[in-house]
Protein backbone atom coordinates (compact mmCIF):
# COMPACT_ATOMS: atom_id res chain seq x y z
CA UNK A 1 0.00 0.00 0.00
CA UNK A 2 1.24 3.46 -1.02
CA UNK A 3 0.18 4.94 2.19
CA UNK A 4 3.59 3.20 3.59
CA UNK A 5 5.46 5.83 2.26
CA UNK A 6 3.96 8.10 4.92
CA UNK A 7 3.01 6.39 7.63
CA UNK A 8 5.98 4.19 7.82
CA UNK A 9 9.11 6.32 7.82
CA UNK A 10 11.25 4.53 10.84
CA UNK A 11 11.01 3.42 14.48
CA UNK A 12 12.40 7.12 15.50
CA UNK A 13 9.77 9.07 14.14
CA UNK A 14 7.02 6.53 14.37
CA UNK A 15 4.31 5.79 17.21
CA UNK A 16 1.31 6.72 18.92
CA UNK A 17 0.68 10.78 19.01
CA UNK A 18 -2.14 10.56 21.41
CA UNK A 19 -0.55 8.85 24.41
CA UNK A 20 2.46 11.16 24.21
CA UNK A 21 0.47 13.81 25.49
CA UNK A 22 -2.60 12.67 26.76
CA UNK A 23 -4.13 14.23 30.21
CA UNK A 24 -3.02 11.09 33.18
CA UNK A 25 -6.47 11.14 34.21
CA UNK A 26 -7.78 10.02 30.60
CA UNK A 27 -5.31 7.26 29.62
CA UNK A 28 -7.66 4.97 30.63
CA UNK A 29 -10.53 6.34 28.98
CA UNK A 30 -8.25 6.41 25.86
CA UNK A 31 -7.36 2.80 26.23
CA UNK A 32 -10.60 1.62 26.76
CA UNK A 33 -12.41 3.43 23.47
CA UNK A 34 -9.17 1.67 21.50
CA UNK A 35 -9.99 -1.67 22.53
CA UNK A 36 -13.79 -1.09 22.23
CA UNK A 37 -13.51 0.35 18.58
CA UNK A 38 -11.12 -2.97 17.82
CA UNK A 39 -13.31 -5.41 19.01
CA UNK A 40 -16.51 -7.33 17.43
CA UNK A 41 -18.57 -6.46 20.14
CA UNK A 42 -21.73 -5.76 18.94
CA UNK A 43 -22.79 -2.84 21.14
CA UNK A 44 -19.26 -1.04 20.61
CA UNK A 45 -21.04 1.90 18.51
CA UNK A 46 -23.53 2.69 21.93
CA UNK A 47 -20.38 2.26 23.99
CA UNK A 48 -18.52 4.98 22.24
CA UNK A 49 -21.29 7.43 21.84
CA UNK A 50 -21.80 7.09 25.73
CA UNK A 51 -17.89 7.68 26.06
CA UNK A 52 -18.06 10.42 23.52
CA UNK A 53 -21.03 12.50 25.71
CA UNK A 54 -18.71 11.95 28.99
CA UNK A 55 -15.67 13.37 27.06
CA UNK A 56 -16.68 15.39 24.42
CA UNK A 57 -15.09 18.60 26.35
CA UNK A 58 -11.70 16.71 25.67
CA UNK A 59 -10.06 16.94 22.61
CA UNK A 60 -7.61 14.35 23.44
CA UNK A 61 -9.94 11.89 24.00
CA UNK A 62 -11.87 12.89 20.96
CA UNK A 63 -9.05 12.55 18.79
CA UNK A 64 -8.00 8.89 20.63
CA UNK A 65 -11.46 7.75 18.97
CA UNK A 66 -10.68 9.69 15.87
CA UNK A 67 -7.41 7.42 15.87
CA UNK A 68 -8.93 4.12 16.75
CA UNK A 69 -11.13 4.40 13.66
CA UNK A 70 -8.63 5.16 11.26
CA UNK A 71 -6.25 2.23 13.01
CA UNK A 72 -9.27 -0.04 11.98
CA UNK A 73 -9.22 2.14 8.19
CA UNK A 74 -12.75 3.41 9.31
CA UNK A 75 -11.46 7.32 7.78
CA UNK A 76 -14.94 8.72 7.52
CA UNK A 77 -15.50 8.31 11.31
CA UNK A 78 -11.60 9.29 12.15
CA UNK A 79 -12.41 12.53 10.35
CA UNK A 80 -15.68 13.21 12.56
CA UNK A 81 -14.14 13.15 15.80
CA UNK A 82 -10.60 14.69 14.35
CA UNK A 83 -13.63 17.73 13.62
CA UNK A 84 -15.28 17.07 16.71
CA UNK A 85 -11.72 17.73 18.42
CA UNK A 86 -10.54 20.53 16.81
CA UNK A 87 -13.64 22.32 17.47
CA UNK A 88 -13.50 21.63 21.04
CA UNK A 89 -10.07 22.82 21.26
CA UNK A 90 -8.78 24.54 18.26
CA UNK A 91 -4.76 24.48 19.82
CA UNK A 92 -4.86 20.77 20.34
CA UNK A 93 -1.90 19.99 17.89
CA UNK A 94 -3.02 16.48 17.87
CA UNK A 95 -6.58 16.42 16.48
CA UNK A 96 -4.90 18.60 13.47
CA UNK A 97 -1.94 15.73 13.16
CA UNK A 98 -4.73 12.74 13.07
CA UNK A 99 -6.46 14.87 10.28
CA UNK A 100 -3.26 14.65 8.50
CA UNK A 101 -2.79 11.20 8.99
CA UNK A 102 -6.07 10.21 7.47
CA UNK A 103 -5.45 12.57 3.96
CA UNK A 104 -1.74 10.52 4.34
CA UNK A 105 -3.75 6.93 4.41
CA UNK A 106 -5.40 8.17 1.45
CA UNK A 107 -2.26 9.13 -0.27
CA UNK A 108 -2.84 12.39 -0.50
CA UNK A 109 0.66 13.71 0.88
CA UNK A 110 -0.20 17.62 -0.03
CA UNK A 111 -3.26 17.55 1.82
CA UNK A 112 -1.81 15.92 5.00
CA UNK A 113 1.19 18.30 5.03
CA UNK A 114 -1.41 21.19 5.63
CA UNK A 115 -2.62 19.67 8.50
CA UNK A 116 0.57 19.22 9.92
CA UNK A 117 1.61 22.51 9.02
CA UNK A 118 -2.02 23.83 11.01
CA UNK A 119 -0.65 21.40 14.07
CA UNK A 120 2.84 23.53 14.33
CA UNK A 121 1.00 26.99 14.07
CA UNK A 122 -1.78 25.77 16.73
CA UNK A 123 0.14 24.17 19.11
CA UNK A 124 3.52 24.85 18.43
CA UNK A 125 5.49 23.35 21.35
CA UNK A 126 4.09 20.00 20.65
CA UNK A 127 6.24 17.72 18.18
CA UNK A 128 3.94 15.21 16.66
CA UNK A 129 3.17 17.87 13.95
CA UNK A 130 6.65 18.40 12.74
CA UNK A 131 7.69 15.13 12.92
CA UNK A 132 4.69 14.55 10.66
CA UNK A 133 5.10 17.17 8.24
CA UNK A 134 9.29 15.81 8.07
CA UNK A 135 7.75 12.00 7.64
CA UNK A 136 5.15 12.83 5.03
CA UNK A 137 7.96 15.35 2.92
CA UNK A 138 10.84 13.12 3.24
CA UNK A 139 11.88 11.54 0.10
CA UNK A 140 9.93 14.36 -2.21
CA UNK A 141 12.05 17.48 -0.09
CA UNK A 142 14.23 16.24 2.26
CA UNK A 143 15.63 20.13 3.01
CA UNK A 144 11.98 21.38 3.30
CA UNK A 145 11.38 18.39 5.97
CA UNK A 146 14.52 19.56 7.91
CA UNK A 147 13.63 22.81 7.77
CA UNK A 148 10.70 22.15 9.91
CA UNK A 149 12.42 20.29 12.04
CA UNK A 150 14.48 23.23 12.52
CA UNK A 151 11.54 25.18 13.81
CA UNK A 152 10.91 22.47 16.37
CA UNK A 153 14.06 22.84 17.72
CA UNK A 154 13.45 26.35 18.29
CA UNK A 155 10.34 25.34 20.21
CA UNK A 156 11.75 22.24 21.99
CA UNK A 157 15.57 22.82 21.93
CA UNK A 158 15.50 18.88 24.12
CA UNK A 159 14.18 17.25 21.13
CA UNK A 160 16.44 14.91 19.47
CA UNK A 161 16.26 16.54 15.90
CA UNK A 162 19.81 15.64 14.42
CA UNK A 163 19.09 12.47 14.96
CA UNK A 164 15.83 12.35 12.84
CA UNK A 165 16.84 14.81 10.67
CA UNK A 166 20.52 12.53 9.82
CA UNK A 167 18.08 9.62 9.33
CA UNK A 168 15.54 11.30 6.54
CA UNK A 169 19.00 12.44 4.65
CA UNK A 170 19.76 8.76 5.00
CA UNK A 171 16.61 7.88 3.26
CA UNK A 172 17.01 10.70 0.56
CA UNK A 173 20.30 8.91 -0.23
CA UNK A 174 21.94 12.45 0.62
CA UNK A 175 24.94 10.67 2.55
CA UNK A 176 26.77 13.53 2.98
CA UNK A 177 23.97 15.59 4.67
CA UNK A 178 22.85 12.39 6.76
CA UNK A 179 26.88 12.19 8.10
CA UNK A 180 26.46 15.92 8.95
CA UNK A 181 23.65 15.06 10.98
CA UNK A 182 24.85 12.34 12.41
CA UNK A 183 28.08 13.89 13.80
CA UNK A 184 26.29 16.15 16.07
CA UNK A 185 24.55 14.12 18.09
CA UNK A 186 26.22 12.16 20.71
CA UNK A 187 27.34 8.74 19.67
CA UNK A 188 26.26 7.26 23.33
CA UNK A 189 22.76 8.41 22.90
CA UNK A 190 22.29 6.12 19.58
CA UNK A 191 20.38 2.99 18.92
CA UNK A 192 22.56 0.16 16.96
CA UNK A 193 20.31 0.76 13.82
CA UNK A 194 21.61 4.47 14.05
CA UNK A 195 25.01 3.55 14.89
CA UNK A 196 24.91 1.18 11.84
CA UNK A 197 23.67 4.03 9.28
CA UNK A 198 26.58 5.97 10.52
CA UNK A 199 29.08 3.60 9.76
CA UNK A 200 27.65 2.44 6.64
CA UNK A 201 27.58 5.81 5.53
CA UNK A 202 31.05 6.56 5.67
CA UNK A 203 31.77 3.14 4.18
CA UNK A 204 30.07 3.93 1.05
CA UNK A 205 32.38 6.97 0.89
CA UNK A 206 34.98 5.14 1.19
CA UNK A 207 36.31 6.36 4.22
CA UNK A 208 36.97 3.51 6.11
CA UNK A 209 39.19 4.71 8.97
CA UNK A 210 35.91 7.06 9.90
CA UNK A 211 33.46 4.07 9.64
CA UNK A 212 35.88 1.52 11.33
CA UNK A 213 35.83 4.02 14.27
CA UNK A 214 32.13 4.13 14.85
CA UNK A 215 31.30 0.79 14.29
CA UNK A 216 33.94 0.51 17.06
CA UNK A 217 31.94 2.07 19.16
CA UNK A 218 29.35 1.05 18.18
CA UNK A 219 30.27 -2.96 19.01
CA UNK A 220 31.23 -1.82 22.37
CA UNK A 221 27.71 -1.14 23.21
CA UNK A 222 26.44 -4.00 21.20
CA UNK A 223 28.87 -6.94 20.78
CA UNK A 224 26.67 -9.57 19.54
CA UNK A 225 25.17 -6.99 16.44
CA UNK A 226 25.55 -8.92 13.31
CA UNK A 227 25.43 -5.28 11.15
CA UNK A 228 28.26 -3.87 13.15
CA UNK A 229 30.24 -7.39 13.19
CA UNK A 230 30.16 -6.66 9.60
CA UNK A 231 31.01 -3.51 9.03
CA UNK A 232 34.27 -3.72 11.27
CA UNK A 233 35.14 -6.99 9.23
CA UNK A 234 34.47 -4.82 6.20
CA UNK A 235 36.48 -1.85 6.68
CA UNK A 236 39.38 -3.84 8.73
CA UNK A 237 39.85 -5.64 5.52
CA UNK A 238 39.69 -3.22 3.09
CA UNK A 239 42.70 -1.27 5.43
CA UNK A 240 44.45 -4.54 5.25
CA UNK A 241 44.29 -4.96 8.36
CA UNK A 242 43.51 -8.64 8.00
CA UNK A 243 44.20 -10.54 11.01
CA UNK A 244 41.51 -8.00 13.27
CA UNK A 245 39.42 -8.50 10.07
CA UNK A 246 39.23 -12.52 10.88
CA UNK A 247 38.62 -12.01 13.99
CA UNK A 248 35.26 -9.79 13.52
CA UNK A 249 34.51 -12.37 10.62
CA UNK A 250 34.63 -15.04 12.88
CA UNK A 251 32.23 -12.65 15.40
CA UNK A 252 29.64 -12.07 12.81
CA UNK A 253 29.72 -16.09 11.35
CA UNK A 254 29.86 -17.29 15.07
CA UNK A 255 28.67 -14.58 18.03
CA UNK A 256 26.30 -12.48 16.71
CA UNK A 257 22.17 -11.92 16.94
CA UNK A 258 19.52 -12.72 13.92
CA UNK A 259 22.73 -13.04 11.51
CA UNK A 260 22.05 -13.56 7.88
CA UNK A 261 25.08 -14.78 5.95
CA UNK A 262 25.25 -13.44 2.25
CA UNK A 263 27.15 -14.06 -0.24
CA UNK A 264 29.04 -10.76 0.57
CA UNK A 265 30.47 -11.91 3.12
CA UNK A 266 32.17 -14.84 1.92
CA UNK A 267 33.66 -12.70 -0.47
CA UNK A 268 34.98 -10.43 2.07
CA UNK A 269 36.65 -13.40 3.47
CA UNK A 270 38.21 -14.43 0.97
CA UNK A 271 39.64 -10.99 0.33
CA UNK A 272 41.01 -11.17 3.70
CA UNK A 273 42.13 -14.44 3.32
CA UNK A 274 43.73 -13.75 -0.01
CA UNK A 275 45.82 -10.57 1.90
CA UNK A 276 47.12 -13.00 4.44
CA UNK A 277 48.66 -14.95 1.59
CA UNK A 278 46.62 -18.05 3.04
CA UNK A 279 45.36 -18.74 -0.82
CA UNK A 280 43.47 -22.13 -0.11
CA UNK A 281 41.57 -20.61 2.50
CA UNK A 282 40.81 -17.95 0.03
CA UNK A 283 39.59 -19.90 -2.79
CA UNK A 284 37.61 -22.04 -0.23
CA UNK A 285 35.47 -19.01 0.94
CA UNK A 286 35.34 -17.71 -2.52
CA UNK A 287 33.75 -20.52 -3.64
CA UNK A 288 31.36 -20.56 -0.88
CA UNK A 289 30.30 -17.05 -2.33
CA UNK A 290 29.66 -18.11 -5.53
CA UNK A 291 27.46 -21.40 -3.97
CA UNK A 292 25.58 -18.49 -2.07
CA UNK A 293 25.32 -15.93 -4.71
CA UNK A 294 21.99 -16.22 -6.77
CA UNK A 295 21.57 -13.07 -8.47
CA UNK A 296 24.71 -10.73 -7.95
CA UNK A 297 26.23 -11.05 -11.14
CA UNK A 298 29.03 -8.21 -10.16
CA UNK A 299 30.05 -10.27 -7.24
CA UNK A 300 29.85 -13.33 -9.07
CA UNK A 301 32.28 -11.81 -11.04
CA UNK A 302 34.63 -10.91 -8.31
CA UNK A 303 34.52 -13.93 -6.81
CA UNK A 304 36.26 -15.98 -10.29
CA UNK A 305 38.61 -13.26 -10.63
CA UNK A 306 39.74 -13.51 -7.08
CA UNK A 307 39.97 -17.22 -7.42
CA UNK A 308 41.94 -16.98 -10.33
CA UNK A 309 44.26 -14.67 -8.82
CA UNK A 310 44.76 -16.97 -5.67
CA UNK A 311 45.58 -19.74 -7.78
CA UNK A 312 47.89 -17.57 -9.74
CA UNK A 313 49.62 -16.58 -6.39
CA UNK A 314 50.08 -20.45 -5.75
CA UNK A 315 51.47 -21.09 -8.65
CA UNK A 316 48.52 -23.07 -10.08
CA UNK A 317 48.32 -21.10 -13.60
CA UNK A 318 46.40 -23.94 -15.21
CA UNK A 319 43.60 -23.17 -12.80
CA UNK A 320 43.94 -19.41 -12.68
CA UNK A 321 43.60 -19.59 -16.44
CA UNK A 322 40.79 -21.29 -16.20
CA UNK A 323 38.68 -19.37 -13.56
CA UNK A 324 40.13 -16.25 -15.48
CA UNK A 325 38.36 -17.47 -18.50
CA UNK A 326 35.12 -17.90 -16.74
CA UNK A 327 35.36 -14.22 -15.32
CA UNK A 328 35.70 -13.05 -18.16
CA UNK A 329 32.67 -15.20 -20.06
CA UNK A 330 30.75 -13.67 -16.36
CA UNK A 331 31.11 -10.54 -17.75
CA UNK A 332 28.41 -8.52 -20.07
CA UNK A 333 31.02 -6.82 -21.40
CA UNK A 334 34.57 -6.94 -21.25
CA UNK A 335 37.29 -4.18 -21.54
CA UNK A 336 40.66 -4.87 -23.10
CA UNK A 337 42.31 -4.63 -19.95
CA UNK A 338 40.03 -7.18 -18.25
CA UNK A 339 40.85 -9.93 -21.60
CA UNK A 340 44.39 -8.34 -21.06
CA UNK A 341 44.65 -10.19 -17.44
CA UNK A 342 44.37 -13.51 -19.12
CA UNK A 343 47.60 -13.04 -21.10
CA UNK A 344 49.21 -11.75 -17.74
CA UNK A 345 48.14 -15.14 -16.43
CA UNK A 346 50.52 -16.94 -19.18
CA UNK A 347 53.36 -14.48 -18.82
CA UNK A 348 53.79 -14.88 -15.30
CA UNK A 349 53.56 -18.59 -15.38
CA UNK A 350 56.28 -18.38 -18.50
CA UNK A 351 58.73 -15.97 -15.81
CA UNK A 352 58.34 -18.65 -13.18
CA UNK A 353 59.14 -21.76 -15.03
CA UNK A 354 61.56 -23.32 -17.62
CA UNK A 355 61.67 -25.35 -20.84
CA UNK A 356 58.78 -26.81 -22.52
CA UNK A 357 56.20 -25.34 -19.88
CA UNK A 358 57.85 -22.06 -20.11
CA UNK A 359 57.63 -21.83 -24.06
CA UNK A 360 54.33 -22.99 -24.28
CA UNK A 361 53.19 -20.30 -21.72
CA UNK A 362 54.83 -18.12 -23.76
CA UNK A 363 53.09 -18.88 -26.56
CA UNK A 364 49.20 -18.70 -24.94
CA UNK A 365 50.19 -15.45 -23.64
CA UNK A 366 51.27 -14.27 -27.44
CA UNK A 367 48.13 -15.98 -28.77
CA UNK A 368 45.87 -13.98 -25.90
CA UNK A 369 47.82 -11.04 -26.94
CA UNK A 370 47.48 -11.47 -30.83
CA UNK A 371 43.39 -12.21 -29.72
CA UNK A 372 43.44 -9.18 -28.01
CA UNK A 373 44.42 -6.69 -31.19
CA UNK A 374 41.51 -8.06 -33.00
CA UNK A 375 39.30 -7.71 -30.47
CA UNK A 376 39.78 -4.29 -29.15
CA UNK A 377 41.90 -2.84 -32.47
CA UNK A 378 42.07 0.83 -30.11
CA UNK A 379 45.00 -1.25 -28.35
CA UNK A 380 46.40 -2.97 -31.12
CA UNK A 381 49.72 -1.14 -30.99
CA UNK A 382 49.68 -2.20 -27.23
CA UNK A 383 48.88 -6.28 -28.17
CA UNK A 384 51.61 -5.99 -30.92
CA UNK A 385 54.06 -4.91 -28.70
CA UNK A 386 53.77 -7.38 -26.32
CA UNK A 387 53.76 -10.58 -28.71
CA UNK A 388 56.30 -8.96 -29.82
CA UNK A 389 57.96 -8.90 -26.84
CA UNK A 390 57.19 -12.49 -26.09
CA UNK A 391 59.07 -13.86 -28.96
CA UNK A 392 62.21 -11.56 -28.10
CA UNK A 393 61.94 -13.51 -25.19
CA UNK A 394 61.73 -16.34 -26.07
CA UNK A 395 64.72 -15.81 -28.73
CA UNK A 396 67.26 -13.92 -26.35
CA UNK A 397 70.04 -14.17 -28.34
CA UNK A 398 68.63 -13.36 -31.28
CA UNK A 399 69.14 -16.99 -33.09
CA UNK A 400 65.62 -16.99 -35.20
CA UNK A 401 64.70 -13.61 -35.02
CA UNK A 402 60.91 -14.51 -34.39
CA UNK A 403 60.36 -11.09 -32.38
CA UNK A 404 61.04 -8.99 -36.41
CA UNK A 405 57.86 -9.33 -37.72
CA UNK A 406 55.87 -8.03 -34.61
CA UNK A 407 58.56 -5.16 -34.00
CA UNK A 408 58.28 -4.24 -37.72
CA UNK A 409 54.45 -4.25 -37.98
CA UNK A 410 54.75 -1.98 -34.73
CA UNK A 411 56.46 0.32 -36.28
CA UNK A 412 54.48 0.78 -39.25
CA UNK A 413 51.49 1.25 -37.26
CA UNK A 414 52.89 4.30 -35.48
CA UNK A 415 55.67 5.93 -37.33
CA UNK A 416 52.97 7.81 -39.43
CA UNK A 417 50.87 8.43 -36.98
CA UNK A 418 50.32 12.31 -36.04
CA UNK A 419 50.38 13.70 -31.82
CA UNK A 420 52.03 10.07 -30.50
CA UNK A 421 51.84 9.96 -27.34
CA UNK A 422 54.15 9.48 -24.53
CA UNK A 423 53.77 5.49 -24.68
CA UNK A 424 53.62 5.26 -28.24
CA UNK A 425 56.60 7.01 -28.79
CA UNK A 426 58.42 4.52 -26.47
CA UNK A 427 57.00 1.37 -28.22
CA UNK A 428 57.96 3.09 -31.53
CA UNK A 429 61.62 3.64 -30.18
CA UNK A 430 61.59 -0.25 -28.71
CA UNK A 431 60.50 -1.48 -32.26
CA UNK A 432 63.66 0.86 -34.19
CA UNK A 433 66.03 -0.11 -31.66
CA UNK A 434 65.03 -3.96 -31.99
CA UNK A 435 65.30 -3.69 -35.72
CA UNK A 436 68.99 -1.96 -35.75
CA UNK A 437 70.08 -4.49 -33.37
CA UNK A 438 68.57 -6.84 -36.09
CA UNK A 439 70.17 -5.61 -39.02
CA UNK A 440 73.55 -5.00 -37.46
CA UNK A 441 73.82 -8.20 -36.60
CA UNK A 442 73.36 -9.34 -40.18
CA UNK A 443 75.30 -6.47 -41.68
CA UNK A 444 73.05 -4.25 -43.23
CA UNK A 445 74.96 -1.43 -42.96
CA UNK A 446 71.96 1.07 -44.74
CA UNK A 447 68.99 -0.48 -42.79
CA UNK A 448 71.02 -0.17 -39.84
CA UNK A 449 72.30 3.24 -40.39
CA UNK A 450 68.30 4.03 -40.66
CA UNK A 451 66.99 2.56 -37.80
CA UNK A 452 69.65 3.59 -35.15
CA UNK A 453 69.03 7.45 -36.84
CA UNK A 454 65.20 6.51 -35.98
CA UNK A 455 66.25 6.19 -32.28
CA UNK A 456 68.20 9.15 -32.68
CA UNK A 457 65.07 11.29 -33.60
CA UNK A 458 63.30 9.86 -30.70
CA UNK A 459 65.87 9.67 -28.03
CA UNK A 460 68.91 12.35 -29.02
CA UNK A 461 70.96 11.29 -26.59
CA UNK A 462 70.83 7.10 -27.01
CA UNK A 463 74.04 6.05 -26.65
CA UNK A 464 73.95 3.05 -28.04
CA UNK A 465 72.93 4.79 -31.34
CA UNK A 466 75.48 6.85 -31.05
CA UNK A 467 78.43 4.12 -30.70
CA UNK A 468 76.86 2.02 -33.71
CA UNK A 469 76.88 5.85 -35.99
CA UNK A 470 80.16 6.66 -34.52
CA UNK A 471 78.83 9.41 -33.42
Amino acid sequence: MKTIKYLMIGALMAGSYISVNAQDDHKATIEQVTKIIKSQDANKEKQIKDIFKANKKNADVLTAIGRAYLDIKDTANAQIYANLAMARDKHYGDAYVLAGDIEAFKDNGGAASGWYEQATYFDPKNPNGYRRYAQVNSKVSPSSSVAKLEELRKQRPDYPVDIISAEIYDRAGNISKALEYYNKVDKNQMEDYQLVSFALNYFLKSEFDKSLEIAQFGIKKFPSNAALNRINFFNLTNLKRYDEALQYADALFNKSEKTKITESDYLYYGYAYLGKKDYDKAIEMFNKSLENNTDNKQDRSDALKNIANAYSAKGDYTNAAQKYEEYLKSLDKQTASEYAGLAGIYLTQAQETKGAEQTEAYQKAAAAYKELGEKYPNVKDFATLWQARINSYMDPDMKTYQAKPFYEELANMLKDKENRDENENKYLLEAYQYLGYYYYKIDDKPNYTDYWNRVLTLDPNNATAKQVLGK
